[in-house]
This record gives structure tokens, sequence and C-alpha cells, in this order.
């Protein structure tokens, strides 16, 4: 693993805290510790990286929004050249009744093959061609709509109504008070930060549908209100009876759905949600209420069959996995897991080409672990990985933020696959 030691300097977005220090030629600059002047925005002598407000890429072109303006940026030279102004998409989209825009700092540019820009407007999705000079596509989500997931690749895009789920403005469920749909579960617990969760090209939607009616309610006081109101939650009290979490899949071209066929839900968590490359498949880590074994578990996603499980890790205080599994964007056979078995967050591929004869292995930290399949670490060390940031295909490489030099630190990091 190397530390990047060339980066794009001129388009990070992080305020320059430091200045140089005048000196005499020659001679080098001493050190100093920056000042509340220096490090807090108003100050005197803050700095701060100017322009860049609202970088973004498109493809290998990096695209410089401002309020009338939109420059792109030739990252090998830093040339900029204007794309277009904020009165030609007015103008396009004044005359479809779409309203107007008031900056161009919420554009963004998933679609690297296309001269597209995806914005949001008044709980619309618009799609804008500044080649063409026209409103490609528009999707509208209902007032109220909370939770809102826009597909790129299809298009279609998911939100809730209180405790329902739509697609496309179509109800998904239709459930009581007291079940939740589409919503972050496990009260946020082993990374879950959402509840729905689109395949690689958005034929499918998986969700979470929460069932909380045994729990007990929980009163809290609502003190933004004028007058205080109370308003319960439910919330299961340590020992207490918990929810139970089901995981949906639904065809936006079927209009069908079918549920995940996990058994009991009675005190399992069901956590880290990914799809497989080709959409036939939906892993899932799965972890028991004592929060001290772990198995990932692969879904058929036409059945909602078990098809297998994979790996199996446990600990006699507790396990705590954070991340989904992530295949690398050049073999579909290919996956990273990542794990604190060893004490540390680290990254271990499997190969799902190489099957091997499940074996039991403990570790120094008190871990045990059992995998259907090959997989090798690829990181190691008293240090932590804190998340993937891509991929280079052409050199097998993954890059990462980690905290090899320093617990105080975050560096970028690539790590040979």
């Amino acid at each position: 693993m190397k530390r990047l030691t060339k980066t794009l300097c001129a388009l990070l977005m992080a305020p320059a805290m430091l200045m140089a220090q005048e000196t005499t030629p020659g001679t080098a600059a001493p050190l100093r510790m920056p000042t509340l002047e220096d490090l807090i925005p108003g100050g005197e002598t803050y700095r701060y990286t100017e322009d860049l407000y609202g970088l973004q890429w498109w493809g290998d072109t990096a695209m410089k929004p401002g309020i009338d303006s939109l420059l792109t940026i030739d990252p090998k030279n830093g040339r900029e050249a204007l794309l277009l102004t904020r009165a030609d998409i007015n103008t396009v989209l004044q005359a479809d009744s779409l309203g107007q825009l008031h900056h161009l700092y919420g554009l963004s540019y998933p679609w690297a093959d296309k001269t597209q820009a995806l914005l949001s407007l008044h709980g619309k999705f618009i799609t804008y061609d500044w080649a063409q000079k026209r409103v490609v596509s528009v999707r509208e989500t209902a007032k109220g709509a909370a939770n809102v997931d826009y597909d790129t690749e299809s298009g279609h895009v998911a939100y809730t109504l209180k405790n329902n789920l739509y697609v496309d403005g179509e109800a998904v469920t239709q459930e009581p008070e007291g079940v939740v749909c589409g919503q972050s579960v496990h009260r946020n617990e082993f990374g879950i930060t959402k509840g729905t969760f689109w395949s690689p090209k958005g034929t499918l939607l998986a969700f979470y549908r929460m069932d909380e009616r045994m729990v007990t309610e929980y009163p809290l006081v609502d003190v933004t209100a004028r007058v205080g109101k109370l308003e319960p939650i439910r919330y299961p009290m340590a020992g207490m009876t918990s929810h139970q979490v089901q995981v949906g899949i639904y065809n936006p071209d079927t209009k069908q759905t079918l549920y995940l066929e996990t058994g009991d839900p009675t005190d399992r968590y069901f956590t880290n949600i990914s799809w497989s490359p080709d959409e036939k498949s939906l892993f899932l880590i799965e972890v028991n209420r004592d929060q001290n074994h772990a198995q990932l578990c692969r879904y058929d996603a036409q059945t909602g069959k078990l098809a297998e499980t994979l790996y199996t890790e446990k600990h006699p205080k507790y396990v705590e996995p954070q991340t989904p599994i992530i295949f690398l964007s050049w073999d579909d056979t290919k996956f990273i897991y990542q794990s604190q078995r060893d004490g540390f967050n680290h990254l271990y591929l499997f190969d799902l080409s190489k099957r091997k004869y499940p074996e039991t292995y403990a570790t120094d930290f008190g871990s045990e672990y059992s995998s259907e399949y090959m997989h090798t670490q690829l990181t190691q060390g008293p240090w932590l990985v804190q998340s993937i940031l891509g991929f280079n295909e052409k050199k097998k490489e993954v890059y990462i933020a980690a905290t090899k030099e320093s617990p105080m630190q975050t560096n970028i990091y690539k790590v040979r696959v």
C-alpha cells in the first residue's frame, strides 16, 4: 500500500489553514502554530481555497459552478471555459413551466458520457441537456415526500409519505400505523443510514419494512412548537421486545413485490444491503441481538430464498459490521468485505470463483471466522481503514482513506488488488 504523494491540489476543497511566513532569502521558513485568526472564518488572517465552492467532476473534466455561469476546467492545464449560463437554463425551464434557478451550485453530473446535468427544483428531478438546450426528463415527487432516492441509471425515484413507500408516484406499500417502509431501521446502527437500495441498473429496488407495533411507546415532548406537545415514539428498552424487520424487493416494471425468506425476524438485525453487479443476488449481513455473531448472506433476488451463507464471524463481546460489500469494478467475481476481526477495520478480498471447504479460524483478537470462499487480507496493521473512495481499473487499485500515519489524521492511499 502506498500513500498518494501527487494530487490535483488545485481541485481540493479543504481550507488552506497555514500561510508561508516571510523569511530571509535562502533560509528555511520557521514553523509556527496557527492562531484562531488563521483558522476561523472571519478572522483577519483566515485563508481558504477561493472560487472552488461546489466543484464537481463530469467524467475527467472539472465543473466549476457559480451564480450565473458554469465553467469547465481542464485538469491537465487548469484552463477554464464557459459551458453555459443560468440564463440559458432558465429560458428552457420557464418555457416548460418548471420554474427557474437562482444559482448553479445545485447541478450534478452523474452521466460522464452525456452532455446532461441533473437538478432538483420544487420537488422535481430535472435532466437538462446543455448541448441540445432542452429538458430531457422530469421526475416529480409528492408534496411532503421524505427519504427521496433518485436512481440516475433508470430515472426511477423512490420516496416515502408518512410510513409508506412510493416509486414514481405509485404506492409500493399500504401499511397500517406502526409499520414503517422505505426508511432506516435498527436505530441507524451497523452503518444503516437509509431504507431504499436501487440495483446497479435501477431495475429493482430493495427496501426495509419495519414492524414496530409490538414495541412499547416512549414519551417525547416536541419543544419546537409554540406550545409543547407530547409525541410518543416506539423505543425498545433494554431486555424488552424489539421491532421486527423484513427486506422487500420491488420491480417497477411489473409492480410486484417479494420479501426475502429470512425466517422468523425476531431479535435479528439485517444490515449492509448490497446488490450483485448482475442484479440476480442481494447481499446482507445479519447480526444477532447479542451482537456477537454476524454472517454474510446471499439471497436470490428472483425468488427471495437464501442461496448461501458466504462468511461467518463471531466474537465473545461484539461484532460491528459497518459497510456493505463492494464488488471490484473490473471483476464481478470478486468483492471487498470490511471487518474488525483483527482489532482494526481492514479490507478483505473475496473470490467467488474459488470455493473452499469451510474451516473455523481464531484470531489473536478473540474473533472466530469461517468462509465458503477463498479470501485475502488486503490491508493490515494497528490502524483503521475509514472508507473506500474508488477504483483505478487500469492499474487494478483501490483508493482508501485511512489513519495509517496517525489516528489524528486521514490520508489517502492506494492498494494494489
